[in-house]
């Protein structure tokens, strides 16, 4: 067995002479990179659960923290804007409305009834049944899936990031 020592001192130092304002970007591409690693691991497990497409997968969101360092990679909605741009997370259904899937998918839904006595012409009818949706857990599954590795993957690219930043100052 080969000892294997790893002297990170000047690296340190660097870190240490960098100005709060570059140490924070470089945090912070850090963090970006590794929440967009993510982010790709639970759009292969929507994929592997759900017949996924494009508009789906952008649901999927990698956040990344602006005061405190961290991400966060979550699903959820985004409207479009006033000239009908930038909408994600949302699925074209057969009525072609556009419904929240992802939202339900990842959590699933409770039963689903009809009212009860409603009125269709003049006959009344009983509640019924509607139907529910199944609890997909693709996020809990990524969350299993990168636990173990995020960390040290995060301290890959700090490092990495790090070093970029020395070279695109000067320092070598």
């Amino acid at each position: 067995m080969q000892d294997f020592e790893y002297d990170d001192s000047q690296l340190q130092r660097l870190f240490s002479e960098m100005d709060a304002k570059q140490r924070l970007r470089t945090m912070r591409g850090s963090f970006r990179r590794e929440a967009n690693n993510v982010r790709k691991v639970a759009i292969n497990n929507l994929r592997s659960d759900l017949n996924s497409n494009r508009d789906l997968e952008k649901g999927i969101r990698a956040i990344v923290f602006k005061q405190k360092a961290g991400f966060r990679v979550t699903v959820g909605t985004k409207r479009a804007n006033k000239q009908g741009k930038g909408e994600r997370g949302f699925h074209l259904n057969r009525q072609g409305l556009k419904k929240p899937v992802l939202i339900w998918a990842e959590d699933g839904t409770n039963d689903r009834f009809t009212k009860n006595a409603t009125k269709w012409g003049k006959c009344q009818r009983s509640s019924h049944w509607t139907g529910r949706m199944r609890r997909y857990a693709f996020m809990e599954t990524t969350q299993d899936q990168v636990e173990g590795q995020v960390t040290e993957d995060l301290h890959k690219e700090i490092v990495n990031n790090v070093v970029k930043q020395a070279k695109k100052y000067g320092c070598k």
